[in-house]
């Protein structure tokens, strides 16, 4: 036995995923749904939280001169490090409590208040910018306020680089955060995560089968004749070519009686290889494709001839003698997912039995993926 050794055929692999094709842009698009689609409704239909944002921005003046002012701005990680301070957070929670008078309550301790500011940095050095991002459009302009107080208040006097800070723009409106929600890049991401899955498990599986999905193999794998398949064109000539009642080295006059009108060897078994193969099906498709087969309805009977079916050897060992006696025997592979093991192990048995398998014929094979695997109009 060669099964499994014979060399990696792209075609047939590409063939066979074509014939799949439907099974994994099924795969694809549940997958796309499924996961895009509960990305999109994690952080878009269902977003329980909204924030609200305000910005505020400064002109600060430095105390060197113009042309020095290079070598001492503050950059906007200094300008975070002083945000985020115990001196200005305290300074904020100071005009807060002076803001809301009897609602001091509501001011949010240092931790909070520090996750709720950010510093910012335009081109212009002297042109800093505060966000405030809070849960409610009023309290981002509360907080707002009192940062803009505390920047041109007590900041300004503590930073001896600083003369001045003043506020050009202030944070009056508040606007909607909305957040980085890429819903088509989490849809396209998740069709070809999905795509590469369905077709790394389609793969997977067609690799793992011992399937016959062509003729041919019969012959690369176990080295056994084969006449095609039904709907082969050249079934009635690979028929009368195995199974002609004349060999090579056998007189004439010892094959008359064992040699039907139409030159076919007279007593030729049928063996199914799988036991869910229908025989009588088997028999009339054969008669079909092939006229001059003599068709045995009994037992075999050296007297009338005839071809005749027998089930499966393994499970049916009484067809061992009827195998024994016929002059030719032709198995029936069924082109299943598991048709190759069993056809080996008949193979075997056989053999063991001192039986010769003249050919083998594929049963119910894909014939458009054979048409396909050869080119329409050139299958041989």
């Amino acid at each position: 036995m060669t099964y499994g050794k014979e060399p990696f055929d792209l075609r047939l692999m590409v063939l066979c995923l074509c014939r799949r094709l439907p099974l994994i842009l099924a795969v694809t698009l549940t997958g796309t749904m499924l996961f895009g689609g509960g990305y999109y409704v994690k952080n878009v239909l269902l977003r329980s939280e909204r924030l609200y944002a305000v910005t505020s921005t400064y002109k600060v003046s430095y105390a060197a001169q113009e042309k020095d002012i290079g070598s001492v701005y503050i950059n906007e990680m200094s300008w975070n490090t002083y945000l985020h301070s115990q001196f200005f957070l305290d300074l904020v929670r100071a005009h807060l409590a002076d803001n809301l008078g009897e609602n001091g309550s509501e001011i949010p301790g240092n931790e909070v208040l520090e996750g709720m500011m950010q510093a910012y940095l335009a081109s212009d050095l002297r042109v800093p910018s505060t966000t405030v991002t809070t849960d409610s459009p009023e309290k981002s302009i509360w907080i707002a306020r009192a940062v803009e107080a505390a920047m041109t208040e007590e900041f300004a006097g503590e930073i001896r680089e600083i003369d001045a800070i003043e506020v050009i723009d202030p944070g009056n409106v508040p606007r909607e955060v909305v957040p980085d929600v890429r819903v088509i890049r989490a849809f396209a991401l998740s069709g070809i995560l999905s795509c590469f899955f369905a077709i790394t498990a389609v793969l997977l599986c067609i690799t793992g089968q011992d399937a016959i999905r062509l003729p041919v193999i019969i012959w690369k794998r176990y080295g056994v004749k084969t006449v095609g398949t039904v709907k082969s064109r050249e079934l009635a000539e690979n028929i009368s070519f195995y199974f002609r009642g004349e060999t090579e080295g056998n007189k004439a006059e010892d094959m008359d009686d064992r040699i039907s009108a139409e030159g076919l060897l007279k007593n030729v078994a049928v063996c199914m290889v799988q036991d869910g193969l229908d025989g009588s099906e088997v028999m009339k498709q054969l008669r079909a494709a092939c006229p001059q087969i003599p068709v045995q309805e009994s037992s075999l009977n050296r007297e009338t001839g005839g071809w005749f079916m027998v089930p499966s050897p393994i499970s049916h060992p009484e067809s061992i003698r009827k195998l024994r006696g016929a002059e030719g025997i032709l198995l029936v592979v069924g082109a299943d997912a598991h048709g190759g093991r069993q056809f080996e192990y008949v193979l075997e048995h056989l053999r063991q039995q001192g039986c010769k398998v003249t050919a083998a014929l594929l049963w119910k094979a894909d014939e458009r993926l054979i048409d396909w695997y050869y080119g329409f109009g050139n299958r041989k």
